[in-house]
């Protein structure tokens, strides 16, 4: 198993806020975010002054965890966008070089297709920026089980067979939808 760490250079940062800024501009949003796929908040920019913005972060990154696994169910690979609609406010993200996030903050003035537009325009120039950032770090290969011990077979006459063992129970992923869309609506509302 890797783990993937980010190191933003000077250059690189100053890159990827110009391209935030644009796409801010461009799509007419109030609020731009980059998250990190852990929920963790890396930039933004825009009016964020009635929002906790770490909250937020923290629950797009648990939102995306869980819809990858609700697309494995349905035979998809991933998905990579997704679309939350308020009374008064609206959050568009979407997956950017598989280890980022955008997520958009708007209103109602500024309409889903202007964001998902905008958002496709700058992914294209965010992906090769964000790609230089990762640094993946291979664990050490883990050592091998140990020889299972030596059990002796049942005795021929004892009449009983030697016990096998019982496969495992395939572990139930969690459902973060319902509690992640609560916590959501809550901070919206």
């Amino acid at each position: 198993m890797s783990d993937v760490q980010f190191i933003f250079t000077e250059e690189v940062s100053r890159e990827v806020d110009a391209l935030l800024q644009r796409y801010l501009r461009q799509s007419k949003a109030r609020c731009v975010l980059l998250i990190a796929k852990s929920g963790h908040l890396i930039n933004q920019f825009g009016f964020t002054s009635s929002f906790n913005v770490q909250p937020i972060a923290a629950l797009i990154g648990g939102i995306f965890t869980s819809t990858q696994s609700l697309a494995r169910l349905v035979a998809e690979e991933k998905f990579s966008t997704m679309f939350q609609e308020g009374r008064t406010w609206n959050v568009y993200f979407t997956l950017l070089a598989d280890q980022f996030i955008l997520a958009t903050i708007f209103d109602k003035t500024t309409v889903v297709g202007m964001i998902r537009h905008a958002a496709d325009d700058v992914r294209q120039e965010l992906e090769p920026q964000l790609l230089k950032t990762m640094v993946v770090e291979e664990e050490a290969p883990a050592q091998p089980p140990p020889p299972p011990a030596f059990v002796p077979a049942a005795h021929p006459f004892a009449g009983t067979a030697p016990a096998t063992a019982q496969p495992a129970a395939e572990p139930e992923l969690p459902d973060f939808n319902k509690a992640v869309e609560d916590a959501l609506s809550k901070l919206f509302a």
